[in-house]
């Protein structure tokens, strides 16, 4: 079933995210950002074309959250396989200043990151994906070749 079908009418906006964190939305992650939005609806889950390293990872997220991370990941090649693709739709239902650590963000608390909490998150068929910086919004055409899974 396409999104459309399924969310006719619906305002749909895509972000980028580095993966693993992209595939970690898949698992209930916490979305952290340095900036907060008031836009709430659908967002497109892209997985940008350049992941971060595990040494990246672990600088962002620390040892602890990184090994919490890897158990979701292994045997689950999917995000390192859909580099440069929209993996996954979810529904953006609330933001707000991150105060102290949030064990479901994966990443170390550090003062004005700001919490972006999803629902609904689902994967579809990955569809390859420009990604650029900040908010895209994602036309007719495209929601039309997003499958849920």
């Amino acid at each position: 079933m396409t999104f459309n079908k399924v969310y006719p009418n619906q305002e749909l906006r895509a972000l980028s995210w580095k993966q693993p964190y992209a595939t970690m939305m898949l698992h209930g992650k916490v979305e952290t950002r340095t900036w907060p939005t008031d836009y709430r609806g659908w967002v497109l889950i892209c997985a940008s074309k350049k992941p971060y390293t595990l040494e990246e990872v672990v600088k962002i997220s620390g040892a602890g959250y990184t090994n919490n991370m890897l158990p979701k990941l292994i045997g689950k090649k999917f995000h390192e396989q859909f580099n440069g693709h929209a993996i996954a739709v979810g529904y953006l239902q609330h933001c707000e200043r991150m105060l102290s650590i949030f064990n479901d963000t994966y990443v170390k608390y550090k003062p004005g990151l700001f919490l972006h909490h999803y629902a609904s998150v689902q994967a579809i068929h990955p569809i390859p994906w420009t990604g650029t910086q900040g908010w895209k919004t994602v036309s007719d055409e495209f929601k039309d070749q997003i499958i849920l899974l």
